[in-house]
């Protein structure tokens, strides 16, 4: 039986977020490099994203995470890649990488408003079934 290590429970929600990464992360990219991506799911520790380059573990980047509107500020942290797995749809091209982040230097505000969030997305779920 498999048992659920998570500190936090996470839930399957899409924000736009941006994934700052310094040259030395990716290499070949002599400076900053942006992903602009949707997150796969998400908890108050860490978020779950689809990338078109690999991120090798423990590398540090900035993440901008737009929960609300397009309008609206994001919520700013660090990163840290806890993990990362090559993944490919049938015949998809380019490589698509599964990538887990851990929130670092999170504001305890935005760690309870990303909270709520899911614990409401969590609680429809169940009501739903």
């Amino acid at each position: 039986m498999f048992k659920e290590r998570r500190k936090f429970p996470r839930a399957e929600i899409k924000y736009r977020i941006n994934i700052i990464c310094e040259g030395s992360v990716i290499l070949g990219e002599p400076k900053d490099f942006i992903f602009h991506t949707y997150t796969e799911n998400i908890s108050e520790g860490g978020i779950k994203v689809v990338l078109e380059k690999e991120l090798k573990t423990a590398s540090l980047v900035k993440l901008e995470l737009y929960i609300t509107t397009k309008k609206s500020l994001p919520i700013k942290c660090k990163g840290i890649v806890v993990w990362s797995k090559k993944t490919n749809p049938e015949g998809t091209k380019p490589d698509l990488f599964i990538t887990g982040f851990q929130f670092l230097e999170l504001e305890k505000r935005d760690q309870d408003v990303i909270g709520s969030i899911v614990n409401r997305c969590l609680g429809e779920k169940l009501k739903n079934k």
